[in-house]
C-alpha cells in the first residue's frame, strides 16, 4: 500500500503533466526578424540621408551668404575659428560615444547607467579642452576680435557635452537624430541669414551656431526623458580608466581623423592673409559638406557592422563591399561633375574675392571619396574589434599631415596644400586595405569602380555641352546621364544586392532549427 506522501507526490506529477507546456518560437516566426532589422537599417539609413541632403543644401545656401556677406577676409576668419573647434568637438563626442554605441547596439539593458557616467565624463572634458582653448586664443591672436570669435565658437564643446545622441544611434532609432540634425541647421540657417548682414555682425554666426545646437540636442533630451529617469551625472575613476583604456585607441582614431580634416585650413590659416584663408576656406567647406554625408552613412551603419561581423563574417564582408560600392557609386561621379564645372561653380559666389578657388575646388573634391573610403575602412576595423590595426598608420598620417601641407603650401601656394590632403587620403586608403586584408577581410575593392567610372564618363560631355546655358542645367543633366547609364548597366540589381547585403543573420533561427528534434 502506497504512503500518503507518496500519494500526494504522483498526483502532483500527473497533474504537472497535464498542463500545456509553453511552445517553442518556430523557426518561421524567428526568421522574420531579420526582415525587421533590415527594415530599421533602411529606415536609419533613409531618415539620416534625407535630413542629412536637407541639412547640407541649407548649409552650402548659408556658407554661400556668409561668403559674399562677410566678404573673404571676414569668411576666412570664421572659417579657422570653426575649423580650430571642430577637432575639439569630435574629441569630446568621439572619446566615448562610438564605444558606448557599440556596447548598446549589444546590450540596450546598460543605457542608463552608462548615460550617467558618459555625460559626466564628457562634461569635465569640456570644461578643460575650454580652458585650454581659451587661454591658447589669449596668447596667440593678436586681434580681440578673433579671440572673441575662437571663444564663442568654443561654446559647442558643451552642447556637444550634454549630447544623448549616442544612445539613439547604440540602440538604432535614427528618426529623432533626424529630425534633431534638421532643427539645427534651420535655426541656425534662419538666425543668420536674418542678422548677419555684413561683417560688422560676424561675432553673431558662432552664436546662433551654438543655439542651434542646444535646440537640437534639448529635442534628444525631451525624447529621453520620457523613457528614462534624469540622468545623475557621476565621475567615476574606475569608469574613466576603463573607457580610457578601451577607448584610447578609438579615441586616437577619431583625434587623427579630425586633424586629417582640418589639418590644411589650420596651416594655411597659420601661414596666409586672412584673405587667402577666405579663398581656401570656400573649396573646403564645399567638400566638408560631401565628406559628412559619407561619415553620417557609416553612423548608421556601424551598430549593424558591429552585430554582422560578430555573428557571421561572410555576411559583415557583403556588407562593407556594399557599403562601399554604394558609397563611390554617389562619390565617384560628384567628385568628376565637381571638378569640370569648378570653375562656374565657384563663378556664383559673384565676387572678385575668390578668384582662383575653382582650381582649389576642382583638386580639393577628390578629399571627400578618398578620405570617406580610408574612414570607412577604420570604422569597419572598429566594428570588428580589431581598431588597433589600423591605428597606427592613421596616427602616422596625422603626425605628417602637418608638416607635409606645410611644405607643399610653400612649394606650390595653396594648391600644394589641398593635394597633399590628396596623398595623404591614398595611403590611408592602401593602409586600411591592407588591415583589413590581414584579418582576413579584404573588401573586393574591384567591383567598386568599375560601374561609376563608366558612367560618370558618359555624363561628362553631357555637362560640358550644357555648361553653356547655366550651372545648374549641367548639374541636372549630367545626374540624369549618370543615372541612366548605372540602370543601364545593372544598377538596380546591385541596389537590390546591397539591400539584401544588409539583412542580420539571425544566429537564435539556425540555432533553434538546429535544436529541433528530428523523427
Amino acid at each position: 500500500m502506497a504512503s500518503p506522501t507518496l500519494s500526494k507526490r504522483r498526483r502532483r506529477l500527473s497533474a504537472s503533466s497535464k498542463r500545456p507546456r509553453p511552445s517553442r518560437p518556430s523557426v518561421p516566426a524567428l526568421e522574420t526578424c531579420p526582415r525587421a532589422r533590415s527594415r530599421r537599417i533602411a529606415s536609419n539609413v533613409a531618415y539620416l540621408s534625407l535630413a542629412e541632403l536637407f541639412c547640407r543644401a541649407c548649409s552650402v545656401f548659408v556658407t554661400i551668404t556668409l561668403m559674399k556677406r562677410l566678404g573673404g577676409g571676414g569668411y576666412g576668419r570664421v572659417e579657422f575659428a570653426f575649423s580650430v573647434v571642430f577637432w575639439l568637438v569630435l574629441l569630446v563626442r568621439d572619446s566615448s560615444d562610438v564605444m558606448v554605441a557599440r556596447e548598446l547596439s549589444r546590450h540596450p539593458r546598460l543605457i542608463k547607467p552608462l548615460v550617467d557616467h558618459v555625460l559626466a565624463f564628457k562634461t569635465l572634458l569640456a570644461v578643460s579642452l575650454f580652458s585650454v582653448l581659451t587661454a591658447v586664443g589669449r596668447l596667440t591672436l593678436e586681434d580681440p576680435a578673433d579671440w572673441t570669435i575662437l571663444t564663442l565658437y568654443g561654446l559647442m564643446l558643451f552642447t556637444t557635452a550634454i549630447g544623448l545622441d549616442f544612445v539613439y544611434r547604440g540602440t538604432e532609432r535614427m528618426g529623432l537624430l533626424a529630425i534633431s540634425l534638421c532643427f539645427r541647421t534651420i535655426f541656425y540657417g534662419a538666425g543668420v541669414l536674418a542678422f548677419v548682414g555684413d561683417a560688422s555682425r560676424i561675432s553673431w554666426v558662432p552664436i546662433f551656431l551654438a543655439l542651434g545646437e542646444a535646440g537640437g540636442i534639448a529635442l534628444i533630451w525631451l525624447s529621453y526623458l520620457r523613457t528614462y529617469r534624469l540622468p545623475r551625472p557621476r565621475f567615476s575613476l574606475r569608469f574613466t580608466t576603463i573607457l580610457v583604456n578601451r577607448g584610447k585607441t578609438v579615441c586616437a582614431i577619431q583625434l587623427s581623423q579630425a586633424l586629417i580634416i582640418a589639418a590644411d585650413v589650420l596651416v594655411v590659416g597659420v601661414t596666409s592673409s586672412w584673405a587667402d584663408v577666405g579663398r581656401y576656406g570656400a573649396q573646403y567647406r564645399m567638400v566638408t559638406v560631401i565628406l559628412t554625408f559619407g561619415l553620417i552613412v557609416q553612423h548608421a551603419t556601424f551598430p549593424t557592422l558591429a552585430r554582422l561581423w560578430r555573428h557571421h563574417p561572410d555576411a559583415g564582408r557583403n556588407a562593407l563591399d556594399s557599403l562601399v560600392e554604394a558609397l563611390m557609386t554617389a562619390l565617384v561621379p560628384l567628385a568628376v561633375g565637381v571638378t569640370i564645372l569648378a570653375e562656374p561653380l565657384v563663378g556664383l559666389l559673384g565676387s572678385s574675392d575668390y578668384d582662383g578657388a575653382g582650381l582649389l575646388l576642382a583638386v580639393g573634391i577628390w578629399r571627400a571619396p578618398l578620405l570617406t573610403i580610408a574612414f570607412c575602412y577604420q570604422t569597419t576595423l572598429i566594428a570588428l574589434n580589431r581598431e588597433t590595426a589600423g591605428v597606427v598608420s592613421l596616427v602616422l598620417a596625422a603626425i605628417v599631415i602637418g608638416p607635409l601641407v606645410y611644405l607643399m603650401r610653400l612649394q606650390f601656394g595653396l594648391v600644394g596644400a589641398t593635394a597633399a590632403v590628396l596623398l595623404i587620403g591614398l595611403a590611408l586608403v592602401a593602409a586600411g586595405f591592407h588591415s583589413l586584408a590581414r584579418e582576413g577581410r579584404r573588401p573586393a575593392w574591384h567591383h567598386h569602380l568599375g560601374r561609376p567610372l563608366l558612367a560618370s564618363a558618359a555624363m561628362v560631355p553631357v555637362c560640358l555641352f550644357l555648361v553653356r546655358w547655366s550651372v545648374a542645367v549641367a548639374v541636372f543633366g549630367g545626374a540624369v546621364t549618370y543615372a541612366a547609364t548605372i540602370v543601364a548597366t545593372g544598377g538596380l540589381e546591385r541596389a537590390r544586392h546591397w539591400r539584401v547585403a544588409f539583412h542580420p543573420i539571425d544566429v537564435s533561427a539556425r540555432e533553434a532549427e538546429a535544436a529541433e528534434p528530428t523523427l
